[in-house]
C-alpha cells in the first residue's frame, strides 16, 4: 500500500516532466512556485478563475489542465469535461470545497518540488 504522498508524487511527476520540455518551462516553474500561495491567500475558486482568465498564457492553461487530470486520476474529481475542476469547486458545499482545496494544495506542493528539480534556469528552461 502506498502513502498519500507517494500516490500524489506519481501523478504529478509525468506532468511536470512534460512541462519541463516546453518552451514555457521557466514560466511554468515560476507559476508552480506561486500557485500554492495564491490558493492560500485568495482561495481555490478565485485562483482557478484567475488561471482561466490567463489561459492564453500557456503555463496557466497547462497547470490548470494538470491539476484537473491529477484530481481525476486520484478519484477526487468525478466526470469529464474541460471545466470540470472549476465547475465542481464552484458547486461544492463547504466541506467539499475544503477537501478540494486541501488536495489541490498537496498537488501544488509536489508541482513546486518537481519543477524546482526538473526545470533549471541555466539550461533555458530545459531539464
Amino acid at each position: 500500500m502506498k502513502s498519500k504522498s507517494q500516490r500524489y508524487s506519481e501523478v504529478v511527476l509525468p506532468n511536470v516532466r512534460e512541462a519541463a520540455e516546453g518552451e514555457w518551462a521557466d514560466k511554468y516553474k515560476s507559476l508552480s512556485k506561486k500557485a500554492g500561495s495564491l490558493v492560500r491567500n485568495s482561495g481555490l475558486i478565485q485562483t482557478l478563475a484567475f488561471f482561466k482568465s490567463k489561459t492564453k498564457e500557456k503555463q496557466h492553461a497547462i497547470l490548470l489542465r494538470h491539476l484537473q487530470d491529477e484530481l481525476q486520476k486520484l478519484s477526487i474529481l468525478k466526470g469529464q469535461g474541460d471545466d470540470l475542476l472549476y465547475k465542481q469547486v464552484q458547486e461544492a458545499s463547504l466541506p467539499q470545497y475544503m477537501v478540494l482545496t486541501r488536495e489541490t494544495l498537496h498537488l501544488l506542493n509536489w508541482h513546486k518540488r518537481f519543477a524546482d528539480t526538473l526545470i533549471s534556469k541555466e539550461k533555458g528552461g530545459q531539464p
